[in-house]
């Protein structure tokens, strides 16, 4: 696995590189073109949508608080509504990334993404991201494309997006558990807090994941233009 060279303040500046570290220039011209371009659906949909489920999944943890607070029909009426659009929204998900799937199966895009990946730099376009997403000691956004590119490489990136449809539809699963637990919650009167913390960790985990992802295909899209 890659991993990027930082110090306690981030990754080491190029200027303080000697020419073979920074004879790499993969990330500036990623950056550079999408800059000009911006994200290309249907990747920034997914990845919009990805940012959606957590924010619904804030909502509704709100909502849940509001109905314990006050167990009358409209605050219970306002959380069958977020739980509705949080499903609606994660069908979309599925649907774009199943579109997508079988549209690049008939273009052999993917074969072209392969070759791509087999170029990449990873250390480069990491130290590129770095200069911005090593705030915190733990940059999660470059952990994570780092596993994304380090997978790609491995797998293939088509395996990387069945993986990710796995993914969608676990997201699924945990929101339907989510779900059956309320509705246990609002029959029996037994609150049951410890299923609405699981199951909003999991959504607002999602971002992580699967909007960083429309930053790992950007830098296969770009990366021969």
């Amino acid at each position: 696995m890659h991993t990027i060279q930082l110090t306690r303040s981030g990754p080491i500046p190029l200027s303080a590189r000697s020419e073979e570290e920074r004879m790499g220039t993969q990330g500036d011209r990623i950056f550079e073109v999408t800059s000009e371009r911006g994200f290309p659906d249907p990747w920034l949909s997914f990845g919009d949508s990805l940012c959606d489920e957590a924010a619904i999944s804030t909502e509704l943890t709100r909502a849940i608080t509001n109905a314990r607070k006050e167990p009358a029909d409209g605050p219970r009426r306002e959380v069958a509504r977020v739980f509705t659009a949080k499903k609606a929204n994660l069908r979309r998900c599925v649907g774009i990334l199943d579109q997508v799937l079988s549209d690049y199966d008939e273009s052999g895009m993917w074969g072209v993404l392969d070759e791509r990946a087999a170029k990449l730099n990873v250390q480069d376009v990491l130290e590129t991201w770095g200069r911005t997403q090593a705030l915190h000691p733990f940059p999660v956004v470059l952990r994570s494309l780092e596993f994304n590119w380090g997978y790609m490489k491995e797998h293939g990136v088509r395996a990387f997006y069945e993986m990710t449809r796995i993914y969608a539809s676990r997201l699924q699963e945990n929101t339907e558990r989510w779900h059956v637990a309320w509705r246990g919650e609002v029959s029996t009167g037994v609150v049951d807090r410890i299923t609405s913390i699981e199951c909003d960790l999991a959504s607002i985990e999602a971002p992580m994941h699967c909007d960083v992802c429309k930053k790992t295909i950007t830098a296969l899209l770009y990366l021969d233009e």
